[in-house]
């Protein structure tokens, strides 16, 4: 028998409150109180999509396609709460509540796409669409419903969707397990240095960070390199103890790879053979070309010979460079052979030499507060968007900061920068969706929210970024730009639904506003003389970019975007075994991986592609910088350059806009004229 929710349930069932439409109740949520209320919330749409399967008037598009997309909101407001905990204050009892509701979700989403009488209505509706005098958005949201609910298993024999209902179940659970082991195991992770000399080679503000660090872990008195890459990468770069370099690198490297009840490979090896069986069942010969059949790639043929013939010009650069590092270290007389955990350090060396880079020089041009000031002045003057602090919403953490968007007296939305490391958060920059744009019963403001985990300073101390943490910013803030533009009247047409190789594409163009001279000039100031970056110092960081190459062009990315696609093409339901290790070793000893070189997503904590939705996609990466290089030719040859008032309008209006109200293809087609040429990504960086 139902009963009543708790009054802290009901609480969280309720219409959000505040201004802007509501924010979410994100302060002192209690899991047990929120599992309550999601438990509810689902009984809740479950009634409700009864109520639309049932209804005894003729199908029609209101009643049906628009009523689908009206149900499930309170499931939709808790889902945002859930989120939000499992991925940035994961602790206590959360992770439990995360794990047990993942296969609970998974099986309503199978129920929506198994219920033989919801399809059966949409399905007439999209047969009489020609003849409803629907709109073409309209005529898309059917087209969009009709096939999710066929890729989730609509209209296929009964034992299939019994059994493809038991494998999503079985999908979510791994996946939650998958990610909570590495938020755990990261959360205990730590190197800690008990003599100072272990230091030698960071400046005052990391040694303060790690003295800080040990005390939280209960070692006052020492140091300590907790498993973050915020405090891992600066360790490898600027340490000088090669043997402690070397034990940080095992520690971050092996994430989810070490025995024990955290240890992901075998996780990984059930995701896939689920995920091949899955692929069978909808007639698909493999994992890899069931993914791709609704992304602009389309196919795993396509896929593979992009980032083949990529690595093929990036393996001379990269075998290029450890030849550069290896000869600093022998004019050194370090009388070593470059291993993984020399790479970053000498890197930071050649670009002192070569470049006159100084990674500290340029952190103290580049406080937190400046980078965030020059992302919004960009995004002020491309896109017309104004920033002001929102004050009194509810937060999960003091640290994060939360802004009203608006372009001229219009609201726009609002977005959360919930930026520093914290126990219980989950490794890694991203950008989440709390409520999606949509104005079919009345206009509903979307929030963003931007994360990362740069570990926080010590008191009193500046936030410094390294350029590739304010690269990194301006990159989620693309992605933020995206959900905040959208004008889809309804949600499935939402930004963040568009083919999954076109998602990155405003995250990556946002990127090249950071490196713009101008920009720099005005917000790039050392933070104790307020003196702008020096113009030769900007000069030499282009210089070091442009020998560093972009994150796809590196093998840190190829190579795993390689194995990505052949783990899913073996993830076939044939039932042979799988081991994504030994796959990973195999392939990279076939391609030659520079043995100095070191992988940034190994198959043990490459969260992309057992967690997210990068399955069978993580070469997205590429095929997007192809598309931003060229998009960004475009603002270049503009009269106004990566300013021109015309060159934005048009990808404003083009894509960042149309959300998946327009297919990707035809989105990129209608700003640039023609279709993705990888000639500007090659001209930037003189590869053949």
């Amino acid at each position: 028998m139902n009963t009543r929710p708790s009054p802290a349930a009901q609480a969280l069932l309720a219409p959000w409150s505040g201004p802007y439409g509501g924010l979410p109740p994100l302060a002192g949520v209690d899991p047990a109180a929120l599992e309550e209320a999601l438990r509810a919330a689902i009984e809740a749409k479950r009634a409700e999509l009864q109520a639309i399967a049932a209804n005894p008037s003729a199908p029609s598009f209101e009643n049906t396609a628009e009523a689908l997309e009206d149900c499930g909101r309170a499931l939709d407001r808790l889902l945002c709460v859930l989120r939000v905990h499992a991925n940035s204050l994961s602790l206590g009892d959360m992770p439990a509540v995360a794990q047990r509701l993942a296969p609970m979700l998974a099986a309503l989403d199978d129920e929506i796409a198994h219920d033989e009488r919801l399809f059966a209505r949409l399905n007439e509706v999209w047969n009489q669409r020609g003849q409803a005098g629907l709109t073409s958005e309209q005529q898309r949201l059917l087209d969009v419903l009709r096939a999710r609910m066929q890729r989730r298993g609509a209209g296929l024999p009964h034992d299939a969707k019994r059994r493809l209902a038991e494998i999503n179940a079985s999908l979510a659970a791994l996946s939650s397990q998958y990610n909570q082991n590495l938020i755990h195991e990261a959360g205990r992770q730590a190197v800690f240095i008990e003599d100072e000399s272990g230091l030698d080679g960071l400046p005052d503000a990391l040694r303060q960070a790690a003295a800080a660090a040990a005390t939280e872990k209960g070692r006052p008195g020492i140091w300590a390199i907790p498993n973050a890459r915020g405090s891992v990468w600066p360790f490898l770069t600027l340490a000088t103890r090669r043997d402690l370099r070397e034990q940080v690198w095992r520690m971050w490297t092996q994430r989810g790879d070490n025995p024990g009840a955290n240890d992901n490979k075998p996780i990984a090896a059930q995701i896939l053979q689920l995920r091949g069986e899955l692929a069978r069942l909808m007639g698909s010969p493999s994992y890899a070309h069931f993914a791709l059949a609704d992304r602009m790639a389309r196919t795993p043929e396509t896929v593979l010979a992009l980032l083949e013939r990529t690595w093929r010009s990036v393996k001379l650069a990269a075998q290029a460079q450890i030849a550069d590092y290896q000869a600093i270290a022998d004019r050194e007389g370090a009388g070593i052979r470059l291993a993984p955990w020399d790479r970053q350090f000498y890197a930071e060396k050649l670009r002192r030499q070569r470049f006159g880079l100084d990674g500290d020089a340029v952190k103290a041009h580049l406080p937190l507060e400046a980078v965030l000031q020059a992302m919004f002045w960009a995004a002020g003057r491309v896109h017309g968007l104004a920033f002001k602090p929102l004050a009194d919403a509810p937060l999960i953490h003091p640290s994060v900061r939360v802004y009203a968007v608006s372009r001229g007296e219009e609201p726009v939305g609002v977005l959360y920068f919930d930026l520093f490391n914290r126990p219980g958060k989950a490794h890694g920059s991203y950008q989440m969706q709390y409520r999606e744009a949509e104005n079919f019963r009345g206009r509903v403001l979307p929030i963003a929210a931007v994360y990362s985990t740069f570990p926080p300073p010590p008191e009193g101390q500046p936030v410094l970024l390294p350029w590739e943490y304010a690269n990194v910013f301006f990159h989620e803030f693309g992605h933020a730009l995206h959900m905040l533009h959208c004008t889809s009247a309804y949600r499935s047409l939402g930004s963040q639904h568009v083919a999954w190789d076109f998602v990155e594409l405003p995250a990556l163009i946002n990127e090249r506003w950071l490196r713009d001279p101008e920009l720099l000039a005005r917000f790039a100031r050392h933070h104790v003389t307020g003196e702008s970056m020096p113009a030769d110092l900007i000069d030499r960081i282009q210089q070091g970019l442009k020998y560093d190459r972009i994150f796809s062009l590196n093998p840190d990315f190829l190579l795993p975007a390689i194995v990505d696609m052949r783990l899913h093409l073996l993830a076939d339901g044939s039932g042979q075994p799988i081991d994504p290790v030994q796959v990973e070793n195999d392939t990279l000893a076939e391609l030659g991986m520079p043995e100095a070189w070191d992988l940034i997503m190994r198959v043990t904590h490459n969260f992309h592609l057992f967690i997210g939705a990068y399955a069978a996609g993580l070469y997205s990466y590429l095929w997007a910088d192809v598309m931003a290089a060229d998009a960004v030719e475009a603002f270049e040859r503009s009269p106004g350059g990566l300013y021109d008032a015309d060159t934005a309008r048009r990808w404003i209006e083009k894509v960042l806009s149309v959300g998946h109200r327009v297919a990707a293809d035809d989105a990129f087609r209608d700003f640039a004229g023609h279709d993705p040429d990888p000639a500007p990504l090659h001209r930037r960086f003189e590869l053949v």
